[in-house]
């Protein structure tokens, strides 16, 4: 899932602030988890960046998935699920006996209404923006087969249709809610989800309640969910007993924190990458030799010890270890900075002098976004460019990213799923070319290697088809991944909390009493 969304449309409605009235003083004390940055968006047909999801991971629920510490399916709000023979058609059993938030029943009907609201652009109540709507392309029709089954016929067999039904943004909503607020539907959440939205203090505090009538295990506390923009900061709160967990933590304090009295880190593998991009459609950027030079210059091992402070990997692929490990391994990106040096003077003077933008909040693939940028201007100067920096607020940097006229940017994405179409088709396929895609990168040989790899029922031809697609990336450089950094957490010595080798689940997280 992208880590930036596009411009704020809803920055109008925020001002309406609370959405409903705070717990009661009797309430018990809530965990109070720190963020880099408020939620745009509660909407989960609109959520495209990780802050997002942070909170919409808890207020809705899919039909299936990723169970507790795996990346194994399974039912949620669907108990079960059969696929034809043809790959075509997937009928789901639906759970009985569970309500949205708002009261509605659930049943196949709202399936419907959440998954056609997504997808068809006619349809009444759809969001203005459905970024990661494409997810779910396969998808020919759904349709209802009594109060409790629903069929999708799909376009043809997928191999990430059901991992892209665990995401977040196949949320299943309550259509009532939806009609009732329209457009504002983002501040006034209705899931069926452990917790449910109590109050949303625009820069200030989510407060999060547990749902009484939900139909699982029901979390023990309120959560608090803030946004802290400082790492250190948040992680000076973390010491001070102030907030519970940190999600953000500079890294520089990792080992600190991990030997602190009160304080540890839970750690798991990297699903994400940072990757450099340049814009193919402005000179000097769409020259590949200009970016071979880029890429030559580019020390993986001098960047993660500076901007990382240890805590990445090398990239050598868009898609980390964890996910591309059974394709295969991808040879290291060479770092030579004197066939770098040579390159750049054959380049015209005007060539030479590159801007690269990034975005100023920290994100888990970029922790000190400032310091990642000084550290890729130093050694790019180092080979003979010049380069100057400038910083984005996220949603200004989500639309700098979409105009035709950006420089060279960093990017960073934290996988939907774990399979490398989450990769390779929002991040570089043509159909995404200057939404998702800021590179506008559109190349046939690529774009049919990745949209047959989804469909095909052969293993050994769907990694022969990723080898070619992303053989192809290489050749062409449309961007150049750095690094894959390692999911990390700050916590209290008080707080349980179970972290997941995909998603953030704030309704997993308890706080022991002092």
């Amino acid at each position: 899932m992208r880590g930036l969304l596009r411009g704020t449309r809803l920055a109008s409605l925020f001002l309406l602030g609370a959405c409903s009235p705070p717990a009661s003083p009797a309430s018990p004390p809530a965990l109070v988890w720190a963020r880099g940055a408020d939620s745009s968006t509660l909407d989960p047909a609109e959520v495209e960046w990780g802050e997002d999801i942070k909170v919409a991971r808890s207020l809705y629920e899919s039909l299936v998935s990723f169970k507790e510490g795996s990346l194994e399916l399974e039912g949620r709000l669907a108990t079960s699920w059969t696929v034809s023979a043809d790959g075509k058609t997937v009928t789901f059993e639906l759970r009985p006996g569970v309500t949205f938030h708002d009261g509605t029943p659930f049943d196949a009907e709202t399936v419907v209404f959440s998954v056609q609201r997504l997808l068809d652009p006619r349809h009444p109540q759809r969001p203005r923006a459905a970024p990661h709507a494409s997810n779910l392309r396969d998808v020919q029709k759904v349709a209802a087969d009594g109060p409790l089954r629903v069929v999708f016929t799909l376009h043809g067999p997928s191999n990430v249709f059901l991992q892209a039904l665990a995401t977040v943004t196949a949320g299943i909503v309550s259509p009532p809610a939806v009609k009732k607020h329209g457009e504002s539907f983002g501040l006034h959440p209705a899931g069926t989800g452990p917790l449910r939205l109590s109050r949303w203090e625009r820069g200030v505090k989510i407060e999060l309640e547990p749902f009484a009538g939900y139909w699982g295990e029901k979390p023990p506390h309120r959560v608090l969910v803030v946004p802290v923009a400082s790492p250190q900061t948040a992680v000076e709160k973390l010491r001070k007993g102030e907030v519970h967990v940190v999600d953000h933590p500079d890294l520089g304090d990792v080992r600190a924190l991990e030997a602190g009295p009160d304080t540890r880190i839970a750690v798991q593998p990297p699903v994400n990458v940072c990757c450099l991009g340049f814009n193919l459609r402005k000179p000097p950027y769409d020259d590949l030799e200009l970016r071979r030079a880029v890429s030559l210059a580019i020390d993986r091992k001098a960047l993660i010890e500076v901007a990382y402070h240890g805590f990445a990997e090398p990239a050598a692929n868009v898609a980390p270890p964890l996910v591309w490990g059974d394709i295969g391994p991808a040879p290291p990106y060479e770092h030579d900075a004197a066939r770098a040096r040579a390159i750049v003077e054959r380049l015209p003077a005007a060539s030479r002098k590159l801007e690269l933008i990034h975005v100023t909040i920290p994100r888990p693939y970029m922790p000190e976004p400032q310091r990642l940028a000084e550290t890729l201007k130093d050694q790019l100067v180092k080979v003979g460019f010049a380069v100057s920096l400038k910083a984005f607020d996220k949603d200004a940097y989500g639309l700098k990213t979409r105009d035709p006229g950006h420089p060279m940017f960093v990017l960073g994405w934290h996988a939907d799923f774990p399979d490398p179409d989450n990769y390779l088709y929002p991040l570089l396929h043509g159909d995404n070319a200057g939404d998702l895609s800021g590179s506008f990168f559109k190349d046939e040989a690529f774009d049919r290697a990745v949209t047959s790899a989804r469909g095909e029922r052969d293993s050994a031809r769907r990694r022969d088809l990723y080898r070619e697609a992303y053989g192809r990336y290489r050749e062409l450089l449309p961007t150049i991944p750095l690094v894959h950094v390692r999911q990390i957490v700050a916590l209290s010595r008080r707080v349980d909390y179970p972290m997941h080798p995909l998603e953030p689940r704030l309704h997993t997280a308890r706080l022991r009493q002092p």
